[in-house]
């Protein structure tokens, strides 16, 4: 009797790649290390993905589309909570953000790292432009909600060093354990946005909560269950 196929083996295949392109990076990845990892055959990779390559675009793909997804839900609820002036919510909403990368740590750590020195080494940048192009509108509609706002600094320069504190936490969580405490990083930023501003808006925006925003991060090798990472079409 023939055996019966494995309904999670892409599943399979796809973690063991993610974590060998996240560990190795692309070029240096082997199919066989994927393989091994997966304890599938050669002949099962190839059945759904033409090459390494295939598969590491796949799996690049399927986070960068999840994240223009969570991206674009929070602008729509970033502009409700800025024209309520509920700005707890857009911290709550900063705060989903970040833990989504943490949780998604080993797909980011490809698409920062794992491609490097290669034809795919631009998803890196697709990142930095979806999470700048959600930056934008987050300054934007701060600035619509508080004109005051406007004159603090150019908006695209806000942006600009709002993205740059995400990369840059991006790119710490991959290389921890445990994830920074990106709500200091958050408020630091909010901070200087307060900066100089009329007495009621500062404070509005100081009084926002950001601590009790912040997700609890069970520890690595927690037996706390993870999230399983979405399969790849």
């Amino acid at each position: 009797m023939a055996r019966a196929a494995n309904p999670h083996l892409k599943q399979q295949l796809v973690d063991a790649a993610t974590e060998i392109f996240a560990t190795h990076g692309l070029a240096a990845a082997r199919v066989s290390d994927i393989t091994d990892r997966a304890g599938a055959s050669k002949g099962a990779f190839y059945l759904h993905f033409a090459s390494k390559e295939a598969a590491y675009v796949a799996i690049a793909r399927s986070f960068l589309d999840q994240l223009m997804a969570l991206l674009r839900c929070q602008d729509e609820t970033m502009c409700e909570a800025i024209s309520a002036g509920e700005l707890d919510r857009v911290s709550e909403a900063d705060s989903q953000f970040m833990d989504f990368l943490w949780q998604h740590r080993r797909p980011l750590a490809m698409v920062l790292d794992g491609a490097v020195g290669t034809p795919f080494a631009s998803m890196q940048d697709e990142f930095i432009d979806s999470v700048l192009g959600h930056m934008r509108e987050s300054v934007s509609q701060h600035n619509k909600a508080f004109p005051a706002l406007a004159g603090v600094m150019d908006p695209e320069f806000a942006a600009t060093l709002a993205t740059g504190i995400v990369f840059m936490y991006a790119r710490r969580i991959i290389r921890e354990a445990q994830p920074p405490f990106a709500a200091e990083h958050l408020m630091a930023f909010r901070a200087l946005i307060a900066a100089g501003q009329p007495s009621e808006v500062a404070d509005l925006i100081r009084s926002t909560q950001m601590l009790r925003a912040i997700p609890a991060h069970p520890a690595v090798g927690d037996a706390s269950p993870q999230p399983p990472p979405a399969d790849v079409a």
